[in-house]
């Protein structure tokens, strides 16, 4: 089974970085992930700010969520991740 990784940058996470006190994490995947996938792992890990990023109803990114691979702005959950992939997830921040 091949080894790879990919690079997750997190923007406007901040439950996410006040336990990680982190910006980036680096993490490894096995050849096939999907981007679905990563995102439901990073739900049970990190809680709060993934549980919503995938939307129920379609199964695709939340319209609400801004996930960009490699420079690209996705939606597909079904997208399979290559070594040094990388992933950058923004959130919205309630504000008023």
């Amino acid at each position: 089974m091949n080894s790879s990784f990919f690079l997750l940058q997190l923007k406007d996470l901040s439950s996410i970085r006040n336990q990680n006190s982190k910006k980036e994490i680096i993490h490894d995947i096995h050849s096939g992930t999907t981007l679905g996938e990563i995102l439901n792992t990073l739900a049970k890990k990190y809680g709060k700010d993934f549980e919503e990023t995938i939307d129920i109803k379609t199964g695709q990114v939340d319209v609400n969520t801004l996930v960009m691979l490699n420079g690209k702005n996705v939606r597909d959950t079904d997208l399979k991740l290559k070594n040094n992939d990388l992933i950058i997830i923004t959130v919205p921040v309630g504000g008023g």
